[in-house]
């Protein structure tokens, strides 16, 4: 019996459009942002279809401001880019993790 063809995962950051403008002004590198979320979330999209034409699986990670940043704290890290890519990266492995886990798992 062959095991099953293993499929890409891609976690994305995903943001809610009414969270944007505190995450603006939580990201320190906010300047490197899309101003408004629409812009955001247009080539996000589109990054999402594309990833799954290839035959990724995405993984929609949401980042809310106030958790990330109790989150980031903890951590002792910015609120940045490198933070926000280790954080959408925990928080895919652990869905994937928890979807792929067997019921004879202990």
């Amino acid at each position: 019996m062959s095991a099953p063809p293993k499929i890409a995962v891609v976690g994305m950051a995903w943001y809610r459009q009414e969270d944007w403008p505190s995450l603006r002004e939580l990201f320190v590198d906010a300047d490197k942002l899309h101003t408004k979320w629409e812009d955001w979330q247009r080539i996000a999209v589109i990054g999402e279809h594309q990833a799954r034409q290839k035959g990724q699986r995405v993984v929609r990670v949401e980042i809310r401001p106030a958790l990330f940043a109790e989150w980031c704290s903890i951590l002792g890290i910015p609120t940045d880019a490198a933070a926000r890519a280790r954080w959408v990266k925990e928080v895919t492995v652990r869905q994937v993790r928890q979807k792929t886990r067997s019921p004879l798992d202990v």
